[in-house]
């Protein structure tokens, strides 16, 4: 009976918390390597792919800006040429009212 209660005590106590809690720290150790880290690897994997189409899609934006931006200096400069060019007739033969 005493031997009982021994064992009893023993599975029960503090060395059997002790491997529990080192059972149950294997335990989160092989969820977080074998399912949380492939996880957010696959994660951050796909996000950098987007952060990858985004930046390539912000490239082209830019181009494509940069020659809209181009063609309105170009015809500001065509406009500004041929007003100036009015103008200028205007000034050198006024008509008289």
């Amino acid at each position: 009976m005493e031997a009982d209660l021994n064992l009893i005590s023993l599975l029960t106590g503090p060395a059997s918390s002790v491997v529990l809690l080192g059972g149950m720290a294997l335990g989160a150790a092989r969820f977080t390597t074998g399912t949380l880290v492939p996880a957010v690897s696959r994660w951050v994997d796909a996000h950098l792919k987007s952060v990858d189409a985004l930046i390539v899609e912000h490239r082209a934006d830019r181009e494509a800006w940069l020659q809209q931006i181009s063609e309105c200096r170009a015809q500001h400069k065509r406009m500004e040429d041929t007003l100036s060019g009015i103008h200028k007739i205007l000034i050198d033969k006024p008509t008289v009212h």
